[in-house]
């Protein structure tokens, strides 16, 4: 999907990176290889090849795209950057905003799930996630970026964010993530199936009193609210990219550049 898109290169909005679609230039080869396309003067149109050639030599940075995309088309990165991709998701407790304490951060990377436990190994969360070039959260950009963002004031987080809240809401699945998890499938286990934040509150003050048994269940309610972000940012992606092009393009014939 990523050299699908052109509204990275200064001056182009969706609505021209649709036109060039239209005309039959799906990717950037497509057009590089075009001789002219219908609404470019030449000279703004070599100017945008110029750019184009850039972006080839910044594929390995995320950073470069996810300054010249606007936050909600971060999804685009996606498959480019999937490698190091990390899902995350935090529990927390107390009431002062944004100044909450962290209690678990899990992050999974497709492949391991690491916690992160207040008083036994959190202060390593920040050097982790410093391995990851995207991060996909839900209700990340309003609840959990902010409150880690207070709770460690250094932390440097991956330079691209996909919020699937607000990505799957575009795709009309609007609600929490225990809403839309069914409707993909995704059933969690007896033992934490029907767990909201507040119970979790819950499970770390017994934790607290000594009852190590409701560690082990927050933790499983905070995998559950991890790995599943895995299996919702698939189905996002592939959505979003049947969006832009309802067939694929090399079954719509968009491979053929525009000539004279």
């Amino acid at each position: 999907m990523l050299k699908s898109t052109f509204i990275h290169l200064p001056g182009v909005g969706t609505r021209s990176e649709t036109q060039f679609w239209r005309q039959g230039l799906a990717t950037w080869e497509d057009f590089l290889a075009a001789r002219r396309i219908r609404g470019l003067s030449r000279e703004r149109f070599d100017w945008l090849k110029a750019e184009l050639q850039g972006s080839f030599g910044h594929l390995e940075d995320p950073a470069y795209f996810a300054a010249r995309l606007q936050a909600g088309e971060h999804w685009r990165l996606f498959s480019q950057f999937r490698p190091r991709t990390a899902y995350l998701d935090i529990e927390t407790t107390g009431s002062v905003w944004p100044g909450l304490l962290v209690t678990v951060v899990g992050l999974y990377d497709g492949r391991d799930m690491h916690q992160f436990v207040q008083g036994y190994n959190l202060q390593k969360f920040p050097q982790m996630l410093a391995d990851f070039d995207l991060l996909v959260t839900f209700n990340g950009t309003q609840f959990d970026l902010p409150v880690l963002k207070a709770y460690f004031p250094e932390l440097r987080l991956p330079a691209a964010h996909v919020d699937l809240r607000f990505l799957m809401a575009r795709l009309g699945y609007k609600g929490g993530l225990k809403k839309i998890e069914p409707r993909f499938g995704i059933h969690r286990p007896k033992t934490v199936n029907g767990m909201d934040g507040y119970m979790a509150v819950l499970l770390w003050e017994r934790y607290q009193r000594g009852d190590k048994s409701a560690l082990e269940l927050l933790l499983t309610y905070n995998r559950e609210d991890v790995v599943n972000l895995e299996i919702l940012m698939d189905a996002a992606f592939r959505m979003s990219r049947e969006q832009l092009f309802p067939a694929r393009p090399q079954e719509a014939g968009l491979h053929q550049a525009a000539r004279p």
